[in-house]
């Protein structure tokens, strides 16, 4: 893992790397707070706590990692927040030390880094089709509260999304909670036909 950081060029950035993945790996490597093959739903709770993302708690910007994390593992790849986080850091999708969360629009670089075929899009109704999704959307009041950003499956009947407010799973259509949509991708199976890796569909 030591030569994975040297990809960081700036020393501050590369340090705060480092003490970011002592930190969470040792958390990925207890029973109890690990979040290998596990749909991570507790942002407000003890992993958002925990976990670390940049100079601040997970709790108050990981969403966009939480939320490639999850989708991994609902396509069934082998994935870890500690390792997510730092490949968003590695990958630039990190903004300012985790001030401002992870730039939505870099997503597709994790997703590309992980092998996953996806497309993004900017229309929320490309989510009628049933498939794994991550969706990024202003919450109410969005210069008080920012954005958030969520993994969800649709299996066309019911839609099952991810930490949808930072703790556990809900059924809800996402034209109730993703009003002010900014961007999404749908993230194939590897049995899936779909696009190819790294294809962005500008809608």
């Amino acid at each position: 893992m030591e030569a994975i950081f040297d990809k960081i060029r700036r020393k501050k950035k590369r340090e705060l790397a480092q003490k970011n993945f002592e930190n969470n790996s040792k958390l990925d490597s207890d029973r109890a707070t690990t979040t290998e093959g596990r749909l991570v739903c507790d942002q407000n709770g003890t992993t958002g706590d925990l976990f670390v993302y940049g100079d601040y708690p997970a709790r108050r910007n990981a969403c966009e990692a939480i939320a490639v994390h999850n989708a991994l593992t609902l396509l069934g790849k082998r994935s870890c927040l500690s390792e997510v986080i730092v490949r968003f850091q590695i990958l630039r999708v990190m903004v300012f030390r985790g001030f401002f969360g992870s730039n939505v629009f870099r997503i597709g670089r994790a997703l590309k880094y992980y092998g996953v075929t996806y497309k993004r899009f900017f229309r929320k109704k490309k989510t009628g089709e049933p498939g794994i999704y991550i969706l990024s959307y202003w919450n109410e009041h969005p210069l008080k509260y920012g954005l958030h950003t969520v993994a969800m499956k649709y299996d066309g009947k019911e839609y099952s999304t991810y930490n949808l407010r930072g703790s556990g799973v809900c059924a809800d259509d996402p034209k109730k909670f993703a009003k002010r949509f900014i961007v999404g991708y749908r993230a194939y199976r590897e049995s899936e036909a779909g696009g190819k890796i790294g294809e962005e569909e500008n809608d």
